[in-house]
């Protein structure tokens, strides 16, 4: 045979052999990309052999193994993807994902970082920092963290001293008409709020959380009206299985124009069960004091009950659906007459909405909320007060970055009200910017 023969020859079967191997690696990608993970995994197996060391091949075997819980298998294909690819974006996302399915949180979120310094996608980036914030959580299991945030916010509310729209009023049958200043007052408001959290282990399963938030609100026209809000919470969260056990203690601080208008203290008690991966249930129980200064007849020990479930959903946008409902009672401190008629209420409420991720970086929440409250004797005007207060709100979220975040915020209050001088509506709308540390 000529030297042109044999040459050819050898062409020819170099051509074939890649053309197989060509064959082979679509197949393998085919099935991955498909969501067949299992089949991906098991082809790789029988053309390990003849393939393994093509970066192409090595990344479709690695990422198929961590898919089938062959996280080890995973890592090293992966790693040699690396060795050849340094810029390989989707290894080393997958080489993260499985240094974190083996909890080599060090080297996962080494690799993360790596990631995001390539400036990858955006629905990239908020995988990212979903694994990194898990890790976080699982490391609070062992060490202690702290997260903060501080939160500035300016908007506008179309009635900022919940007043009555209506003038008239009926006192002791007789029909009158209310100062203009206890009206319905519109006005501007800008908001600082700052927030601390800390948590620690105790034990295996066993955490101790505090948390400090303060809030300062500033009316631009009706300066008596602002508001300051200081809340401390503490408490002690158990892990069990699907289970997820909480109880702590609540103090609040609430003032009206620097002054003290209602303290708060009480238990707070919470249990949470995930149905499945998808759906978890809570219930809640709570005990208050709540105090008001120099309106001892407003005094009330508050109890309340309720549950929640929470589903996500299998859509494009990742939404979720949740809903609650409650029962509760304030009892007045007091058995006078007057704090019986103001105080002494049983009352019931739901809420229902849903979350959903617009994009990689945007979501937004739709909630409805409504509560029904029923006071225990007639007032002075010889009416049994009943109230049904209900409000819709939309909160929107744009993340700027991992620490910066975007949010506007819109709501509507109606409280109807069989005593007219409680009757109100309320509008308000704000826009946020929030620096988290994480």
């Amino acid at each position: 045979m000529s030297q042109t023969g044999r040459r050819l020859i050898l062409i020819t079967m170099f051509y074939c052999s890649n053309t197989l191997a060509t064959i082979d690696i679509n197949r393998l990608k085919q099935l991955f990309d498909s969501g067949n993970s299992q089949q991906a995994y098991e082809y790789a197996l029988s053309q390990l052999t003849e393939h393994e060391g093509e970066a192409v091949f090595d990344y479709y075997y690695g990422a198929a193994a961590i898919d089938v819980g062959r996280a080890s298998e995973g890592v090293f294909a992966l790693e040699r993807v690396l060795d050849s690819q340094p810029g390989h974006v989707a290894a080393r996302l997958e080489l993260a994902r499985g240094y974190f399915i083996l909890e080599e949180y060090a080297r996962s979120r080494a690799e993360f970082r790596l990631l995001l310094k390539a400036n990858p996608p955006d629905d990239v980036v908020t995988k990212v920092h979903a694994y990194l914030d898990t890790m976080r959580a699982e490391e609070g299991r062992h060490t202690t963290i702290h997260t903060a945030y501080i939160e500035a916010s300016h908007g506008a509310d179309s009635n900022v001293n919940s007043g009555p729209s209506d003038p008239t009023i009926t006192f002791l049958g007789l029909v009158g008409q209310l100062n203009a200043s206890a009206l319905e007052q519109r006005d501007s408001f800008s908001e600082l709020t700052a927030n601390y959290n800390m948590a620690t282990p105790v034990k295996p399963g066993v955490s101790l959380s505090a948390s400090i938030n303060g809030k300062l609100r500033s009316n631009s026209e009706h300066s008596e009206l602002d508001t300051s809000t200081y809340t401390g919470n503490a408490g002690l969260r158990f892990l069990h299985a699907q289970d997820e056990y909480s109880i702590g203690l609540i103090a609040q601080q609430f003032n009206v124009d620097g002054n003290n208008y209602r303290s708060l203290a009480g238990l707070d008690a919470n249990w949470s069960r995930h149905l499945s991966q998808k759906t978890t249930l809570t219930t809640f129980l709570q005990f208050l004091q709540q105090d008001f200064k120099g309106q001892t007849a407003r005094n009330v020990n508050t109890s309340v009950l309720g549950a929640g479930l929470t589903r996500r959903l299998d859509t494009a946008l990742s939404s979720a659906l949740f809903t609650s409902v409650y029962t509760a009672k304030d009892d007045p401190e007091s058995d006078s007459e007057i704090s019986r008629q103001i105080a002494e209420r049983d009352y019931y409420g739901g809420r229902i909405g849903t979350i959903i991720n617009t994009s990689a970086k945007t979501s937004m929440q739709l909630s409805v909320n409504h509560q029904h409250s029923e006071y225990a004797l007639k007032d002075i005007n010889n009416v049994l007060r009943q109230d049904n207060y209900s409000s819709a709100e939309l909160d929107f979220k744009y993340t700027l970055s991992r620490n910066w975040t975007l949010l506007a915020d819109a709501s509507y209050i109606q409280n109807n009200s069989s005593n007219s001088i409680n009757e109100y509506s309320r509008k308000l709308a704000s826009i946020s910017l929030r620096y988290e540390t994480k």
